[in-house]
This record gives structure tokens, sequence and C-alpha cells, in this order.
């Protein structure tokens, strides 16, 4: 029989290794990003599916982001795919796959993959190599404030199809009813407002002019 020493020892490097392999790349969407993105250090890779260049780099990214050393230093590890988060490629400004970011404390830098690629390498950017790199303007990154906005509004064409998606698949609605919907919105709108603008201004006019008689032969 193994000392009770010995299997207690096994055990803890057992949990100790699926912890560290339980965390590997998080997939950002456009969706996701600002909630998962608000804390934290995260190296992001944003990649395409038919990207060579992006596949070769696939597995060094996954061992990145398994690598326990990666996970001790807080570092958060993820990807985005450019061929399907458009509102995402928009704020980040991509020019070409794949293209490594860090995003910290509300500033975004660009990891030059000129230099080394290697999980030793990534890390180091991370923890203390990015402060010789330059950041992006505050209103690229979208993790500042301002790219957080930014982020709303250029996200809002995606929250109609959404909203759209969960009214004809969730609530059965034709495709007429829904532009019907739409466009009762700013006309109900402009309604009312037409309505308390009359209001407002026949309002002040009895208080400037006093009641209005009816002139009589």
């Amino acid at each position: 029989m193994f000392p009770t020493s010995l299997l207690g020892a096994l055990y803890l490097v057992g949990l100790l290794s699926s912890v560290a392999a339980g965390k590997g790349v998080i997939e950002l969407t456009d969706e996701n990003f600002d909630a998962e993105t608000s804390t934290g250090v995260w190296m992001v890779k944003v990649h395409a599916p038919w990207c060579q260049a992006c596949r070769q780099i696939a597995p060094l990214w996954e061992a990145f982001a398994k690598d326990p050393d990666t996970q001790q230093d807080g570092i958060n590890v993820a990807e985005i795919d450019g061929t399907q988060q458009r509102a995402l490629m928009t704020r980040l400004g991509v020019k070409a796959f794949p293209t490594l970011y860090l995003l910290r404390e509300g500033r975004t830098y660009t990891y030059s993959l000129q230099g080394p690629k290697s999980v030793a390498a990534f890390r180091e950017f991370a923890v203390s190599g990015f402060r010789k790199a330059t950041p992006l303007p505050f209103y690229q990154a979208p993790n500042s404030a301002v790219g957080r906005v930014i982020g709303r509004v250029v996200g809002l064409p995606d929250v109609g199809m959404r909203f759209y998606r969960r009214l004809k698949d969730d609530h059965g609605l034709s495709d007429t009813a829904i532009v019907l919907g739409f466009l009762a919105i700013p006309v109900a709108v402009g309604g009312v407002l037409i309505c308390a603008l009359d209001a407002m201004y026949v309002r002040r006019a009895r208080e400037e002019f006093g009641p209005v008689h009816e002139h009589q032969e």
C-alpha cells in the first residue's frame, strides 16, 4: 500500500493539474466583450478561420492560456473571431490577421508579431513589457470609457437584429407586423412631442396675453 503522505501528494498534484488545464482560451463576442473585459488583464487574439498564420499560432495561444504562470499572474487569455464579430472589428480597427492586443487599466496595447512568439514572451509583455509600447489613443481603445460608449453605438444594429429575431422566432410575428411596429414607434413619439409642445406654447401664450376673447362686431 502507498503511504498516506504519498497519496495526498499525488492527489494535490492531480488537483492542481486539473485546475491549470481547466482554464483555456476565452471566446469574446460583440455581446460579452464589455462585461468580460471590464476588469482584469486581458491578452486578446483576433483571428480568422481561413488564416494560415492564425492556425499556426493557435496551439501556442492555447498553451499560453493554460500555463500555470499565466494564471498566477492573473492574465486572461481570449480570442475573437474577426469574421463573426463585426462590431469588435470596427472598435479595434483590425487591419490584419492575426492581431494581438493587451487590455489593462483602461488602455489597449498592440503586441508586435515581429517580436518573439512564445508563452514566456506573451506573459512578459502582459506583466511589464507593455510599458515600452505606445498604447492606442483613448478614443480607439475599446476598453476605455470613450471606447465603451462608442461600442454601444456601433453595436446598435446588432441589438436591433437580435430584437427582430426574438420577435420573429420567439413571438411568431410576421415581418410586416414587425416593420409596422417599428414604424409606429417614431410616429407615436412624434405625436406625443407635438402635443406636449402645443400644450406648452398655448399655456405660455395664455400667461403672456391672457385669455383669448372672440371679436364681436
